[in-house]
């Protein structure tokens, strides 16, 4: 089994910091606004993307946020369901939150073959493959520019 493991801000969406915005949100399709007016956008494809990725991955979430604000975004989305074990937590210890849900995933039976990360920063990457060294990094928007080449990268790493 693999684990293809997500960051939120600048991968999923367009927002740098989706835990400054300010709950409620008004879901509008694939963009949301939030009570002080500003918007959050999911970039193209990243339904369709999930949805395939879920066919063939588990999936998770490493993310530097807030939960609490974060998760109602996933689940005014209907994203949330497709997540074993997200971290959203407001630190930046990647690292971390990788290594914790593949303990995680471990002691739930699952046999993890292989770790893909996405992200939109590389800032964190050396810290991650200290820590789990196997790990594949794809850097979005620099080795992939759409959730469309995305899918066809990971169908070429087999």
């Amino acid at each position: 089994m693999k684990l293809l493991v997500l960051d939120l801000d600048g991968t999923l969406w367009d927002h740098e910091d989706a835990s400054r915005l300010t709950p409620p949100y008004e879901f509008h399709g694939n963009y949301l606004v939030d009570s002080t007016g500003e918007e959050l956008h999911l970039f193209h494809g990243v339904r369709e993307f999930l949805e395939w990725a879920s066919e063939r991955f588990v999936l998770s979430i490493a993310s530097w946020n807030v939960e609490e604000r974060v998760r109602l975004i996933l689940e005014g989305f209907g994203l949330w369901h497709y997540f074993i074990f997200p971290k959203i937590e407001n630190h930046p210890n990647k690292a971390d939150m990788i290594a914790r849900t593949l303990r995680e995933l471990e002691l739930s039976g699952y046999n993890v073959e292989e770790t893909i990360y996405v992200d939109d920063r590389d800032i964190h990457i050396e810290d991650v493959k200290t820590t789990v060294p196997s790990i594949r990094f794809i850097h979005m928007w620099k080795d992939v520019k759409s959730f469309e080449e995305l899918r066809e990268l990971l169908e070429r790493m087999g």
